[in-house]
C-alpha cells in the first residue's frame, strides 16, 4: 500500500510486485528486483497511486547492475501534482519510509549512517549508496524495496526525497535474518544511471551567442593581462552647434515571422514534454509565456 503522496504500488495481473515512487508525472522509479516476477518480455504493469487510482505503466529501462528500473507512466494526465522535492542525504539525517507492504506492517524509520559509500549490490554493480539504520528490527524487510526514503522535517531542513530503498543486509550471526542495516540509492546516482533525466543539451539555450561570448572573453583576457579593469568607453559629445542624430527605431518583426517562431517553440515544448524532459504541468504556463512574446514581437517589442 502506498504511504502518501508520490509513493506507489506496482501490480501485474492483480499480483503485487513491490513499491515505487513518482520522480515526475511521467516516470516511476523502483528497485529492479521488484520486477523479477514479470513473465518473459512482459513490460506492462499497473501503477496504483496514493489515492487508489490505477494507471498503466511500461517498463522502459532496467539497470540491473545497480538494481534500478524506470517505468513510464502511460496516462500522466491522471497523476496528481504531489511530486517530491529532492535533496542530498547527510550523515545523521532522520529518515522515514513512505511505503509499507500492508496495513499490518510498521512504517520504517531511523537515521542515515553514511551518505555515500561504495557498495556492491545484488545485481553485481558498484554504486554510491546510502547506508541506513532502521529502528525497527524486523529481521526481514521484504516488501519495502522500491519505496521512497524521505528526510524527516527538522528545524534546519524541510522534508525531502533522498533516494529509493533497494536492499537489506543479512545478519552475520544469523544469515537467515536481516540486520537493521539497509541500503538505498540516492537521487544523484539515479540521475547518473538514467539518460532520461539528462538535460545538459537544453542548457545551451541559456548561453549567449558565440559572438558575444568571444567578445566578452577577449575583453576579460585583455583586462587580466593589464591587471586592471577595462575602463568604460568615452563618449565624445557632438559640437554644441550640431544636433545629435535622431535614434532610428528598429523595424517590428512581421506577424508571420513572430507566429512562425512561436509555433516552432511550442512544437519543441510539446516534444520535450512527451519525452519526459519537462513536467506536463508546466506546459500551460510556458505556452502562455510564448504567446505573450509572439504578440510583443509582432508589435515591435524585443520579447523576453
Amino acid at each position: 500500500m502506498p504511504g502518501s503522496g508520490y509513493a506507489v504500488d506496482l501490480y501485474q495481473a492483480g499480483r503485487s510486485l513491490g513499491a515505487g515512487l513518482l520522480l515526475t508525472r511521467c516516470f516511476v522509479l523502483t528497485a529492479n528486483h521488484c520486477l523479477r516476477y514479470l513473465s518473459g518480455d512482459e513490460e506492462r504493469v499497473s501503477v496504483r497511486l496514493g489515492d487508489g487510482t490505477a494507471v498503466g505503466g511500461r517498463v522502459c529501462r532496467r539497470v540491473e547492475e545497480a538494481d534500478l528500473a524506470l517505468i513510464e507512466v502511460l496516462e500522466p494526465e491522471l497523476v496528481p501534482l504531489a511530486l517530491p522535492v529532492g535533496d542530498l542525504p547527510r550523515r545523521g539525517d532522520r529518515w522515514r519510509g513512505l511505503h509499507r507492504p500492508s496495513l499490518s506492517d510498521p512504517h520504517l524509520g531511523g537515521h542515515v549512517d553514511a551518505d555515500a559509500v561504495d557498495y556492491t549490490c545484488v545485481g553485481g554493480g558498484r554504486i554510491q549508496a546510502m547506508q541506513l539504520v532502521a529502528e525497527q528490527a524486523l529481521g526481514d524487510y521484504s516488501g519495502y524495496s522500491g519505496g521512497p526514503v524521505e528526510r524527516e522535517c527538522t528545524r534546519t531542513y524541510e522534508p525531502a526525497l533522498l533516494g529509493v530503498l533497494i536492499e537489506q543486509y543479512p545478519d552475520r550471526q544469523a544469515p537467515e535474518r536481516a540486520a537493521n542495516v539497509l541500503f538505498a540509492v540516492p537521487l544523484r546516482e539515479v540521475m547518473n544511471r538514467f539518460p532520461h533525466f539528462r538535460t545538459d543539451h537544453l542548457l545551451r539555450a541559456l548561453e549567449p551567442p558565440a559572438s558575444t561570448r568571444e567578445r566578452t572573453g577577449r575583453e576579460e583576457e585583455q583586462s587580466a593581462t593589464r591587471g586592471v579593469v577595462a575602463a568604460p568607453p568615452v563618449v565624445v559629445p557632438p559640437p554644441a552647434d550640431e544636433a545629435p542624430a535622431p535614434e532610428v527605431p528598429s523595424a517590428p518583426v512581421s506577424v508571420d515571422t513572430a507566429v512562425a517562431k512561436g509555433e516552432a517553440l511550442l512544437s519543441a515544448l510539446k516534444e520535450w514534454s512527451e519525452r519526459g524532459l519537462i513536467d506536463p504541468a508546466q506546459i500551460a504556463g510556458l505556452q502562455v509565456h510564448v504567446a505573450k512574446n509572439v504578440i510583443d514581437l509582432a508589435l515591435g517589442g524585443e520579447g523576453t
